[in-house]
C-alpha cells in the first residue's frame, strides 16, 4: 500500500493515541478515586504522547520525503476538526446531561469521573479527526 507523508503522520499518530489513551483509561478506570495515582498516569500519558510524537515524526520525516500543504490538505484538514468538533461538542452535552440527571436523582458523581469523562471526549474527539483524515486521504479527496 502505496502511502503519503501525510497518511502516515496520521497512522502513527492514531496508533501512538490508542496505546497511550488506552492503557491510561484501563489503568485509571480500575483505580477509580485514588487521584494520586490518576494524576501520575496523567502526566506519564502526556509526556508518553509528546516524545512518541516527537520520535516518531523526526524518523518519517528522515525515510519520507515530507510534502508541503497544499489545498486539498486544508480542506480534509477542515472537514476532520468539524467531525471532531461534533464529537466532543456532543461528549460535552453527554457529561454536562449525566452530571445534572445524577444531581436529580440524588446520586453521587465524583469530580474524579467527570474529567475523566471529559478527557475521554476530548480523546474521542482527536481520534475522530485523525480517523476522518486518514478516510480522506484514502478515499482520494
Amino acid at each position: 500500500m502505496d502511502m503519503s507523508y501525510q497518511e502516515w503522520s496520521i497512522m502513527g499518530s492514531l496508533a501512538a493515541m490508542l496505546v497511550v489513551y488506552g492503557y491510561y483509561f484501563a489503568a485509571v478506570l480500575r483505580h477509580d478515586g485514588q487521584l494520586e495515582f490518576a494524576l501520575g498516569r496523567l502526566i506519564f500519558a502526556v509526556i508518553a504522547i509528546v516524545v512518541i510524537e516527537i520520535v516518531y515524526h523526526i524518523v518519517l520525516a528522515l525515510e519520507t520525503h515530507p510534502e508541503p500543504k497544499d489545498e486539498r490538505d486544508v480542506v480534509i484538514e477542515a472537514k476532520a476538526y468539524r467531525n471532531a468538533y461534533f464529537a466532543y461538542s456532543t461528549g460535552a452535552f453527554l457529561v454536562i446531561s449525566a452530571v445534572i440527571a445524577a444531581g436529580l436523582a440524588r446520586v453521587a458523581i465524583t469530580p474524579f469521573l467527570v474529567v475523566n469523562l471529559v478527557l475521554l471526549f476530548m480523546v474521542l474527539a482527536e481520534v475522530v479527526k485523525l480517523v476522518t483524515q486518514l478516510l480522506y486521504y484514502r478515499k482520494g479527496f
